[in-house]
């Protein structure tokens, strides 16, 4: 059997790679399309990597040809830069699309309903000042993009299986349109605990009381009220830490002034892209988070600081809430934050952190990992539902 993974120069496909190569050895190839023939995040070698100019973005950049040598192709979301793949694809060949969130929340509901008010205010003063690039993969992760186009959702329509972020997604999308088809449901996860998320780590606790403020220069995050709720605070000698190595430079300017405006010294942003392990060796100082995004996004960052012990809040009409309480995870919300400040100077209990580590450690095992990667391709191949 041939594999074909599909995917941009993004560090999420070495993860996937590695889970598809122990289920599967020596049986995946991967097909990176970039603008870019100097890749920043992917390590591994590709079989081909496609150079792609943005005058055919959105058409087929490999032949029908090359896809013939394969049982399944694998597309490692729905980006602008590989979505019009699939019409090259022969009919009778598995798709199947492992979503990633800013992929498919166009068709849940509008860009600006995730945004909290002065954020959103913040994001039309850019686009008004035409300082804010609106085209492109980079700000079509912000959601603010130009809008689902209908030539992605015929691809979705030819696509066999769909594996959102959160099973409790796959609902949300499939009843946002009027489908002529829709793929059947799947489950998978990128990266394990033990291999990418946690490694080196394993048994290590938060060392501090710093606060992590969202995942990337992401509007979703919702800087902008976050940082208002903790400046109410007078929170002495506590460093704030936001990582915004990842996403749209312009916005992460104006979240890195209104920070040094607020925070003077103690605010760290983290604007170079850094190895796992230095970065979680960075945010392990960090004994409580807030993810102020209003849909999922982010999981990698909270299966993290779950494990390390943290208090993590999010919004409670996040998808993520319900899915983490499911799984008896011990997390508080942001709204609850708002009515008891204090709970950024109460640290879990033992127990609590104890629960939490066993519930990411069993979901997100190379075990589990494994397992869930061969039902994937059992399902595609195999045609079982």
């Amino acid at each position: 059997m041939r594999i074909l993974h599909v995917a941009t120069d993004d560090k999420f496909i070495d993860h996937a790679f590695d889970l598809f190569e122990a289920a599967f050895p020596k049986q995946n190839d991967v097909l990176i399309i970039s603008k870019s023939f100097n890749l920043k995040y992917v390590k591994l070698v590709p079989k081909k990597l496609s150079l792609v100019r943005f005058s055919i973005k959105r058409r087929p950049k490999v032949r029908r040809s090359f896809y013939e040598n394969y049982d399944a192709v694998f597309f490692h979301s729905l980006d602008d830069l590989i979505y019009p793949e699939v019409y090259n694809i022969p009919e009778h060949l598995p798709k199947i699309w492992l979503g990633w969130g800013y992929d498919y929340y166009e068709l849940i509901g509008t860009s600006s309903e995730l945004l909290l008010p002065k954020t959103r205010l913040l994001i039309d003063e850019l686009r008004k000042n035409n300082t804010l690039r609106i085209v492109g993969a980079s700000f079509g992760r912000a959601l603010l993009a130009l809008g689902f186009s209908k030539s992605r959702e015929k691809a979705i329509e030819k696509i066999s299986l769909f594996s959102p972020v959160l099973p409790n997604e796959y609902e949300l999308v499939r009843k946002a349109r009027k489908w002529q088809d829709f793929p059947r449901s799947a489950s998978w996860n990128y990266g394990t605990i033990e291999d990418n998320l946690i490694r080196g780590f394993e048994r290590h606790q938060v060392s501090g009381d710093a606060i992590l403020v969202g995942n990337s220069a992401s509007p979703n995050c919702n800087h902008a009220e976050a940082f208002d709720f903790l400046l109410a605070q007078n929170l002495k000698n506590r460093k704030f830490i936001v990582p915004l190595s990842y996403g749209n430079k312009l916005y992460a300017r104006k979240v890195i002034e209104s920070g040094e405006c607020y925070f003077g010294v103690d605010f760290v942003p983290l604007q170079e892209f850094l190895p796992i392990k230095d970065y979680v060796a960075m945010i392990k100082k960090c004994g409580y988070v807030i993810m102020n995004h209003r849909r999922q996004q982010a999981v990698g960052n909270i299966v993290i600081m779950l494990y390390l012990g943290a208090r993590v809040f999010v919004r409670e009409e996040n998808l993520v809430y319900t899915f983490f309480k499911k799984l008896g995870v011990s997390l508080s919300t942001v709204q609850e934050l708002e009515v008891n400040p204090g709970l950024l100077n109460l640290p879990l209990s033992d127990e609590e952190r104890e629960t939490n580590r066993k519930a990411v450690s069993v979901y997100w095992s190379r075990e589990r990992g494994i397992e869930r990667t061969n039902i994937l391709v059992e399902q595609a191949v195999g045609n079982i539902s």
